[in-house]
């Protein structure tokens, strides 16, 4: 939240494929006018990347080839600005898109030659319930300090407003509010782009191992 410059990327459209176009319009407007009221003011700018490639939630890993990585790179040096770190979802099995996006980030910053910051969402915490940790990494890096009160009104403005969401906040929503409010922030140690067992996607049916390890160790 200081005054440095951001780009934030987005790697998706935002609905699975086979979405209809009224939810497809529907995220996509609803994405544009919260990131206008929300985070622009946050000297950030938006890269609506996933849209302009029609890239659908929860197959980003079919993308991750080396024409999309060179497309994204582009993308990022038209704005002009100077690459000091990459901040992105962590590897950890939690979703397909997350793990796809680490590994897109860590391509980048090998490029423009900066750190990656990997930040833990939701791994599964137990092999065989559904189970899973927020914002807690199974393997803490760097501890950052965070103005507790802004991060939760945000959170808050976030949570209230991006309406297309809100069966997801009614699993993550709480122990979000809890992590922002007492516990110490740290980012994740980069794991290998390897088999994550428990992987929480894989457990969820939403896409299996295998086929999204298929399309990324190559990249590795």
């Amino acid at each position: 939240m200081n005054s440095e410059r951001k780009l934030f990327i987005y790697l998706t459209n935002g609905v699975s494929k086979g979405s209809s176009e009224v939810k497809l319009d529907t995220r996509t407007t609803e994405a544009r006018f919260i990131f206008q009221k929300y985070l622009a003011e946050f000297n950030s700018e938006p890269i609506w990347w996933g849209s302009e490639n029609l890239i659908p939630e929860g197959d980003l890993h079919k993308f991750v080839t080396k024409e999309n990585l060179a497309s994204i790179e582009k993308v990022i040096r038209g704005h002009r600005n100077q690459i000091t770190q990459i901040v992105t979802t962590a590897f950890e099995g939690a979703h397909q898109d997350h793990d796809s996006a680490a590994v897109i980030s860590r391509k980048m910053a090998k490029i423009f030659q900066v750190k990656t910051i990997e930040i833990s969402t939701y791994p599964q915490k137990f092999s065989r319930l559904y189970s899973f940790k927020v914002l807690k990494p199974q393997s803490p890096e760097e501890k950052f300090e965070f103005a507790r009160f802004k991060t939760l009104s945000l959170a808050l403005k976030l949570m209230a407003h991006y309406k297309t969401q809100r069966s997801t906040w009614l699993g993550l929503g709480l122990s979000t509010l809890i992590a922002y409010t007492f516990r110490k922030y740290r980012s994740s140690k980069p794991a290998p782009i390897a088999s994550v067992h428990p992987c929480f996607y894989e457990f969820r049916g939403r896409a299996k191992q295998s086929d999204v390890l298929k399309h990324l160790i190559p990249l590795e």
